[in-house]
């Protein structure tokens, strides 16, 4: 009986715990650039410093279209980003090097879209040698999360903006199941998504046609 009252508090704790995430109002931990205020709502950071650091990494990735080349070009230029360290109940920001995977949660994360995200990972249960194992962080799909609130603060990019970044983010995957379209192996053109303007550094897009004099004719372009 025991056992089973435990099971029956936890149930309980984790529906009233959905409840108050389905309303937006379930705290955890933001990622740099956002901060909690006094009646639970989402804000930007008041540090006018951590916000152009954020500003600059959507900027970087809208020209370059590459999150390892924001990464690259974050670590070139000696810029410093803001990181959360937490003890306790106490937040504090901290000035490091860039790291890429640092980047690419800022890139992924659709807190900075504005939306109140909770969910977006889950646990899985496997055998293995005939015992059930949970294992936990697993990433769902998008259409899986547990709640999705768009437009619940300010954000640092639309959602459409959002969207597009996340697809270009699954384009540029390298050995992931989850990508489509690879760079450079394979997809709808050769060299896609590896040619780039050597001024401005944007991607070009590569076409092939047929041609008068030759099978193939390669035209490159923005």
């Amino acid at each position: 009986m025991s056992e089973y009252e435990l099971s029956l508090l936890r149930q309980r704790g984790l529906a009233a715990r959905d409840a108050k995430a389905k309303r937006g109002e379930l705290r955890f931990t933001l990622p740099p650039g956002f901060c909690w205020s006094e009646d639970d709502r989402i804000e930007m950071d008041p540090d006018e410093r951590v916000r152009q650091a954020i500003h600059l990494i959507f900027a970087k990735f809208r020209e370059l279209g590459s999150g390892r080349q924001v990464f690259l070009w974050l670590r070139a230029a000696d810029v410093h980003l803001p990181v959360v360290l937490r003890n306790g109940a106490l937040r504090k920001i901290a000035w490091r090097k860039p790291a890429y995977h640092s980047v690419m949660q800022v890139l992924h994360n659709p807190v900075y879209a504005g939306a109140y995200a909770f969910g977006r990972t889950g646990n899985r249960m496997a055998v293995v040698e005939g015992e059930a194992r949970k294992t936990s962080g697993h990433h769902r799909a998008i259409e899986e999360w547990g709640v999705l609130i768009k437009s619940n603060h300010e954000g640092y990019i639309d959602w459409q903006a959002y969207e597009e970044n996340r697809v270009l983010l699954g384009e540029n995957a390298h050995m992931q199941k989850r990508t489509a379209r690879k760079s450079g192996r394979g997809g709808q053109a050769l060299l896609s998504g590896m040619a780039r303007c050597a001024r401005c550094g944007r991607m070009m897009r590569v076409f092939t046609r047929p041609g008068p004099t030759c099978p193939i004719v390669t035209n490159v372009g923005r």
